[in-house]
């Protein structure tokens, strides 16, 4: 169905959660990307890890963002390309976390963690691209447009991923804040935001919302965690002087 055959409401909602969709998948990549190219700079893989992992969290929005853009000129997206675009990169989202995480924080356990991790995340994903094709309602279905139902099987994943996410975010952002180096306290206080923000931006959006506060306050809350998680990583000078002067 394309956007002019909406009626004025359905409209202006699609309009108003495509675009803040778009928005927020457009800075969660700018700032991966970013944080990717500071690899080429200092020549840790770390950095490579850190901004696939911000661009892979955003891409349960993907599809809602270029869906939008395709609307826009009377087309919409495919059934399988829905189905991919906000199902596929959760789980390499989380691999990508893990591997940060255990290089930054725990290496002795890197190893392990990462075999276990691709273990369930490879063959989930070989069975998330054969279910597509064959038996596509077991993933997921378009309720309206850039409103998507997800199913037990991927919403499970989804909830596990972000629980995941956010529970090594909190382990790593407390042994951060932890440190004697003021510097490296504020940037665990920033990540603890960045995750927690986008932990409760993802939840509430888990509801298919119509009203427009709550759309655009969940889009909010989401473009908010992108800006603070590369804060965490790259405390901006001027922020860094106003915050430890304010310490000392």
């Amino acid at each position: 169905m394309g956007i002019f055959l909406l009626t004025m409401a359905d409209q202006l909602q699609f309009f108003v959660r495509g675009s803040f969709s778009l928005i927020f998948v457009i800075i969660s990549i700018l700032i991966g990307l970013r944080l990717i190219s500071k690899y080429f700079q200092y020549g840790q893989k770390n950095f490579i890890s850190v901004g696939l992992t911000w661009i892979f969290l955003s891409s349960s929005w993907w599809w809602s963002g270029f869906n939008f853009i395709a609307n826009l000129f009377n087309y919409s997206l495919s059934e399988t390309s829905y189905l991919i675009l906000s199902n596929g990169f959760i789980a390499p989202a989380l691999v990508s976390w893990l591997y940060s995480f255990t290089t930054l924080a725990y290496e002795q356990w890197k190893q392990k963690i990462l075999i276990l991790s691709l273990g369930i995340a490879i063959p989930y994903e070989f069975i998330l691209l054969i279910l597509i094709f064959a038996q596509p309602t077991l993933i997921g279905w378009e309720v309206s447009e850039n409103v998507i139902s997800r199913t037990p099987l991927t919403l499970s994943v989804a909830i596990i991923a972000i629980v995941i996410a956010l529970i090594t975010g909190l382990i790593f952002s407390k042994n951060a804040m932890k440190s004697q180096d003021k510097e490296i306290k504020w940037k665990g206080r920033f990540l603890l935001l960045a995750f927690v923000l986008f932990t409760i931006g993802a939840g509430l959006d888990s509801v298919s919302w119509t009203s427009f506060f709550m759309i655009i306050l969940i889009r909010l809350i989401l473009i908010m965690s992108s800006i603070i998680y590369y804060i965490a990583f790259f405390l901006p000078d001027r922020v860094k002087k106003v915050l430890i002067k304010e310490e000392l």
